[in-house]
């Protein structure tokens, strides 16, 4: 017998935005972990589980370059590791092992914090193509079968006035390309809105300068 689960899992991506001072103010990843909402934030029952950032010092490498990127890379690397030229980034995993909670969701948060505007804009736009140009990929499974990634909508938004994008499939301020993205198992959409806990990670990250 063979069956086909399919899910359906968001993510809100905020574009970075002009800065009014002379430049944009570098935190390492040590910090701007300490930035990322807190599992209270999301949902009750539900607790931090992976954890990455890049460390006590800024980054000076790009691992990755979007544009060349093939597209099962893309979809294995983006908003899960760095590498793709920021200065920073740190990201976790939101879940639950509760069997008591009456929503289950899995949440991802993840910051990328950029040398310039410029350099988090060019990130952003080659996000935005990247997805249109990747929208299906498939990817073995690992126990004999395959999985299929599809894009079913990319539309452009406005969060607390920060431009951004939701890709349903399945991120600001001068320098941060900011990513949250969930997938609801057992309700149809996202709760909390990606939008509120966006904005809460924006503020939490500004108050780092």
């Amino acid at each position: 017998m063979s069956f086909r689960a399919v899910t359906a899992a968001a993510c809100v991506v905020l574009a970075p935005a002009a800065m009014a001072s002379s430049g944009p103010v570098q935190v390492t990843g040590k910090q701007l972990k300490s930035a990322l909402l807190p599992a209270s934030d999301f949902l009750p029952g539900y607790r931090v589980e992976g954890e990455d950032d890049s460390g006590r010092n800024l980054e000076h490498l790009t691992l990755f370059k979007v544009p060349s990127m093939s597209c099962q890379n893309f979809w294995l690397v983006i908003g899960a590791a760095g590498g793709v030229g920021e200065t920073a980034f740190a990201s976790d995993l939101i879940d639950t092992r509760s069997t008591s909670v009456t929503v289950v969701e899995n949440f991802t948060q993840i910051v990328y914090q950029f040398a310039s505007t410029h350099a988090a804009a060019s990130f952003y736009s080659q996000l935005n193509a990247k997805y249109r140009s990747c929208r299906t990929v498939t990817q073995s499974d690992g126990v004999g079968g395959s999985l299929r990634r599809t894009v079913r909508s990319q539309s452009k938004q406005r969060v607390g006035g920060h431009q951004a994008v939701q890709l349903v499939e399945s991120q600001s301020d001068s320098k941060n390309v900011y990513m949250i993205s969930t997938m609801p198992l057992s309700i149809p959409s996202p709760r909390p809105a990606q939008s509120s806990l966006t904005l809460k990670l924006i503020a939490r990250v500004s108050h780092l300068r």
